[in-house]
């Protein structure tokens, strides 16, 4: 048997609604069949409930929770040709309006793409996340991209504005009245935590240390350039700081031009023009610099997945296949130095103890626990790993209509995370979500390896 093949955005399958609807009941019924993702996140169980109520005659060891691939192959075997054919005829019969609350409930943190055996290059090629990415992407070419989704997914925009007048943007966001009218007109939920604005963007610190930047062609040793993220440009620019601090003091030079976003919230929001674009704007300005011989760090969890992943799948240029094979998370690759033995060990400070959030945004990269591994190893440390999602999303847990299941679903995370005297996450979108639960700072492991070698943020 042939694998399926899975239409990318430059192919003008990707955009037909009714191709669309099509590969929709493949997956389900693929999805359906299986059921590994049952309590991953409310996109799954709004399916199952959906093809249940539809074929109430489905095997009762197909509705029940299962637990391991296991499990799911063994239910799988048992079914007779009847069985297979009932939930075809129900997943044929499924609303089109499950269709939607399954794509509106999905909120991209990619955890069934390492659990699911029958993701690509298995020939049923099953990439849920994506096929929820391709339904509001043509969602948003039919309807026009929806203003909340305009707003939340501009961060460079927002945070321009913000920084301008840092004091007064911050104070804004946190009178009740501002915070209701928001709701009202964009969909941000009147209680969510919001990021601060800084006083001084990461790129205005990082441009007065470095006012004259070397050729990178010409600088000798390991190098690399900076993908910063909205999040540290506009509104934790002490991650930057401390990233930067962190690798020079290694010895590594450290580049950082401007950028746009990664792009993930646009596409968040369905628009993919938008996401494409910035992503080739990126690519552009990282090509030289990889030739150059720098490699790609991130702090950013969802950025250095986007680099990795999503830039190369989504516009199939040879400038973004070249990026991303040189892209790396930031603790991943000092992970990577660590091993090389290339890294500065000289700690002079305690960190205690920590308990550390693991974004699924890192998890689905497939690289191991690397800040966890990384703070280990710092003075003092006894790390707790919490591995939980978020229930945030970029833009998701923003979003009036989804708090209140985005705090359930995070209720395990803060829970395990609030019992720690300190607390840590790769994710700052994350941390709003930990920092709302906990009543608790929530800073990154880059801080802690920062004041492990005795300096200030």
């Amino acid at each position: 048997m042939s694998t399926h093949k899975i239409p990318g955005p430059r192919e003008p399958e990707y955009w037909s609604r009714e191709a669309l609807v099509a590969e929709e009941k493949r997956v389900f019924e693929i999805c359906n069949g299986c059921r590994l993702c049952f309590k991953l996140c409310p996109s799954f169980p709004e399916l199952f409930n959906g093809v249940d109520a539809l074929d109430r005659s489905a095997p009762v060891e197909l509705r029940s929770e299962l637990r391991s691939e296991e499990e799911a192959v063994a239910a799988l075997m048992g079914q007779t040709r009847e069985d297979i054919r009932g939930q075809a005829e129900a997943l044929e019969r499924l609303p089109l309006d499950v269709h939607q609350r399954v794509v509106d409930l999905c909120y991209q943190c990619k955890l069934c793409d390492p659990i699911c055996p029958y993701v690509p290059p298995h020939e049923f090629a099953v990439d849920f996340p994506r096929l929820m990415l391709r339904h509001k992407a043509i969602d948003a070419k039919e309807h026009g991209v929806k203003l909340q989704d305009r707003v939340l997914g501009d961060p460079d925009l927002v945070g321009r504005v913000g920084t301008l007048v840092p004091a007064i943007a911050n104070f804004g966001t946190e009178l009740k009245v501002n915070r209701v009218m928001m709701e009202a007109t964009v969909g941000i939920h009147r209680d969510r935590q919001l990021p601060k604005f800084a006083d001084e963007t990461f790129l205005s610190w990082f441009n007065k240390r470095h006012p004259n930047p070397p050729d990178p062609a010409k600088v000798e040793g390991l190098k690399v350039v900076l993908f910063y993220t909205c999040s540290v440009q506009w509104n934790e620019p002490q991650v930057g700081r401390a990233a930067v601090e962190v690798l020079e003091h290694s010895g590594i030079t450290v580049f950082a031009p401007e950028f746009r976003c990664c792009g993930m919230p646009a596409l968040d929001g369905g628009d993919v023009p938008r996401a494409t674009s910035w992503a080739e704007h990126n690519v552009k300005i990282l090509e030289p610099y990889v030739a150059a011989g720098c490699d790609v760090v991130s702090p950013g969890p969802t950025c250095s997945y986007m680099i990795k992943k999503e830039w190369n799948d989504y516009l199939g240029s040879p400038a973004a296949e070249v990026v991303s094979k040189r892209a790396y998370d930031l603790m991943e690759y000092l992970f990577k130095l660590r091993k090389e033995q290339k890294l500065k060990e000289d700690y002079t400070t305690e960190v205690g103890e920590i308990g550390y959030h693991l974004p699924c945004h890192l998890k689905v990269q497939k690289i191991g626990f690397r800040s966890r591994d990384m703070l280990k190893k710092l003075p003092g440390a006894k790390v707790k790993l919490v591995d939980r999602c978020s229930c945030m999303d970029g833009t998701w847990g923003m979003k009036k209509e989804y708090y209140a299941l985005s705090k359930e679903g995070a209720a395990p995370l803060l829970e395990e995370m609030g019992t720690e005297p300190v607390l840590a996450s790769d994710c700052l979108i994350a941390k709003l979500q930990i920092e709302e639960g906990t009543k608790k700072a929530v800073v990154h492991p880059i801080e802690l390896m920062w004041k492990a070698y005795g300096g200030k943020s």
